[in-house]
């Protein structure tokens, strides 16, 4: 029988996933021994739930608190013949604790699966999501998987990433060496087992197709995990996790592998923090008790283990204690650290001129700076406010446009240079306003009195950064950074009161910072001649007189992705159909997401569809368009201004709401049109699209009033007013 000891503290919605992916496994001769630690989050009525199906036993740890404790209390009460560790928000993939046991015999006392580690809860996460923690510098270039050293003890380069987790261990192994976790250890408790465990193993042995996913936390503001835990928070445990495990290590490759992690914190971790002031504890008991664990470092360990020679030589110096050599040597280190990095890094050579020479020059008070959607456009609120500051007072501004490549067309007079160049950073720095729809990189120097207008660039239906519990996009430190980059911002556009109080909860922003003025760029909507300038965009593009437009204008989907920012788009609309349904009377534009980076071959449909993706403003196709087919777009929001016909194509609903995203409306009864959820439905609505729009005007005119109150062509000059006085 197979022990699994689930550890539990806070987040049920992660613990969800843990129970569910045992209950789920064929192997049934298990028993789950769920330890409750702490007053938060009581698993009671989830464990109800799960009780049978996952054969759970529940105990409230009311000792000492902390994982240790808590997995110590589970071995205690453990009776089966094997061991398996899960925590509270991880989980199982496939039938891998079959597979764990079909690898054991009377000879093997551990057996290991794969590991992978992601951010995406259970029921988003497929295979190829799975990235490595915190950055590549950590995992070696090459990991033998049959290898068990390497792959279950090296390939973790810093103490706080290693684990006991994923393993499948005899019991008897833990209670013949009496191998138990350090309870008075709250940071680094895996350690010392790890190093007890993969010494005193008599044969180990590694299958593939067991997978153990280890979730990273989204959300370190409010749910972070041990592993985000500051160094000041674990250097305590650091000083003791250290030598418990040296001491308990009788394996020559263990000890070296717990001699290098040491040496490479010395060097990496320790240098950046011993600078600080000379009451730091880095330069005082930090400093002392870190040599003399540095003392215990064979330099022979460190030969091969990727540390270059001049670290190697620091670490043996920092082993007797010489201060003034070792800062001598420090500022030698970092120096060169910091060259090597901006030699290779274009980014950070430009950020270290900034710091260091455009940041002395004046701040230029007339100076703009304008960017929309990362400078892949000219559009958005950004252009219209730049119309109308071009319009009202002309040469009283320098207006500086930041483009991503060449051939964006910007009307009026202007600078503009490409992002990331080192004119980009001069700019930025010595402007004192910015003016964006997306969050500006972090990695730009900013001044204390620049002024960042946040103009974003919707209303939003899907639920936005602290107001997701998970995170399926971007990467796994996105709340963190998101909450960083707003708080640079002075001003954030609102287009309505819902969205005031969305962008207060989802941003953690205050409201007195919120500007409700409408959006800009729904200014040309109200245009009198709106009429006259939709015939000349539609002139401009080639589309003929008689023909009518819908546009088709989908979002992007969290969990189809190519890396971080770059995501796949499968068109799941039948253009095929469209097209012999009614070719004879309308045009089909399509407009997918900014962040997509497919482009989809449309040739074979002839004149029926245009595709708009590059166009670069998405306000001059609401114009000329009579009808909108989108999904989770934010576009209807502004679409709605027009009160044009509203079809929403949701074919993947279940999927998109209760996984990816969730919404901040009740669809069913909210949106400004009906939902279909097949080709079929779509078609028969266009074709009755008159009934359509009379079986919707009231549901309308209610979006229309409650959504569409503020925007009134005037949006532009009120934001003008209040930020550039």
């Amino acid at each position: 029988m197979i022990s699994i000891i689930v550890t539990h503290k806070q987040c049920l919605a992660y613990l969800e996933d843990a129970l569910c992916s045992i209950a789920e496994q064929s192997y049934k001769d298990i028993e789950t021994i769920l330890i409750y630690d702490g007053d938060e989050d009581d698993p009671t009525d989830l464990v109800e739930k799960y009780k049978d199906s996952a054969k759970i036993t529940m105990y409230k740890n009311e000792g000492t608190h902390g994982v240790a404790a808590a997995r110590n209390l589970g071995l205690d009460k453990a009776t089966g013949e094997y061991i398996m560790f899960l925590d509270n928000d991880d989980y199982m993939c496939g039938e891998s604790l079959q597979a764990l046991v079909s690898m054991m015999d009377d000879e093997t006392d551990i057996v290991y699966g794969q590991v992978r580690n992601t951010w995406f809860k259970r029921a988003a996460y497929v295979t190829g999501q799975a990235e490595a923690y915190e950055g590549e510098e950590e995992m070696l270039a090459e990991i033998d998987f049959n290898n068990p050293i390497d792959y279950c003890v090296n390939r973790y380069k810093r103490f706080q990433k290693v684990t006991v987790l994923g393993c499948l261990y005899r019991k008897s192994l833990f209670d013949d060496y009496n191998i138990r976790f350090n309870e008075e250890q709250y940071f680094y408790a895996d350690v010392r087992v790890m190093a007890a465990l993969f010494s005193n193993a008599r044969n180990i042995k590694g299958i593939e197709d067991a997978l153990y996913v280890r979730r990273r936390h989204n959300d370190k503001q409010t749910n972070p995990s041990l592993s985000q835990a500051t160094l000041y928070e674990t250097m305590p445990s650091l000083f003791s996790a250290y030598p418990d495990a040296l001491s308990v290590a009788t394996k020559a490759e263990i000890k070296d592998y717990l001699q290098y992690l040491l040496g490479r914190f010395i060097t990496l971790e320790f240098p950046k923090r011993y600078k600080w002031g000379e009451e730091s504890e880095w330069k005082n008991e930090y400093f002392d008790k870190l040599v003399e664990m540095a003392k215990t470092i064979n330099p022979k360990a460190l030969l091969g283990s990727g540390l270059k020679l001049r670290d190697r030589r620091y670490i043996k110096a920092f082993g007797k204690g010489n201060r003034k050599k070792l800062e001598r040597m420090q500022q030698s280190l970092l120096a060169r650290r910091k060259i090597e990095t901006i030699i290779f890094d274009k980014r950070k050579l430009y950020k270290t001129i900034t710091i260091y020479v455009f940041s002395k020059f004046s701040l230029k008070e007339n100076w703009i700076v304008f960017e929309s959607f990362m400078g892949r456009n000219c559009s958005g609120q950004p252009k219209y406010i730049y119309e109308y500051m071009q319009k009202e007072f002309g040469d009283k501004y320098t207006y500086i446009w930041l483009k991503d490549r060449k051939g964006i067309k910007i009307k009026g007079k202007h600078k503009s240079c490409k992002r990331w160049s080192l004119k980009y950073f001069y700019y930025m720095n010595r402007s004192k306003y910015w003016v964006t729809n997306m969050r500006q990189p972090l990695s730009v120097p900013r001044r204390d009195e620049t002024i960042c207008l946040s103009t974003w660039h919707g209303t939003p239906l899907k639920k936005l950064v602290f107001d997701m519990d998970d995170i399926h996009s971007a990467n796994p430190k996105y709340k963190e950074v998101v909450y960083k980059q707003t708080r640079g911002w002075d001003y954030l556009i609102s287009d309505n009161p819902f969205s005031t109080e969305v962008f207060q909860s989802c941003f953690q922003f205050e409201k007195e910072k919120i500007l409700e003025s409408g959006y800009p760029a729904n200014d040309p909507l109200y245009a009198p001649d709106l009429e006259e300038r939709a015939a000349k965009i539609k002139e401009k593009l080639g589309i003929p007189k008689d023909k009518k437009l819908i546009l088709y204008a989908p979002t992007w989907r969290d969990d189809e992705m190519y890396e971080a920012g770059e995501y796949k788009f499968s068109l799941a609309l039948d253009i095929d159909r469209l097209k012999k349904e009614f070719g004879d009377e309308y045009i089909l534009l399509l407009r997918l997401h900014y962040l997509v980076v497919d482009r989809l071959d449309m040739s074979s449909f002839g004149d029926f569809t245009k595709d708009v993706c590059n166009y670069d403003d998405i306000t001059e196709l609401y114009m000329i368009s009579d009808m909108l087919i989108t999904d989770y777009s934010s576009v209807f929001f502004d679409y709605a201004n027009l009160k044009r016909p509203i079809l929403f194509f949701m074919y993947d609903l279940e999927k998109y709401r209760d996984v990816l995203r969730g919404f901040y409306l009740d669809i069913d009864k909210d949106l400004p049109g009906p939902i279909f959820r097949t080709n079929d439905e779509l078609v028969d609505a266009i074709k009755n699209i008159d009934n359509i729009v009379a079986d919707n005007k009231e549901r309308y005119n209610q979006f229309y009033d409650r959504f569409c109150c503020v925007d009134d062509g005037f949006a532009a000059k009120r934001v003008v007013e209040k930020v550039f006085k």
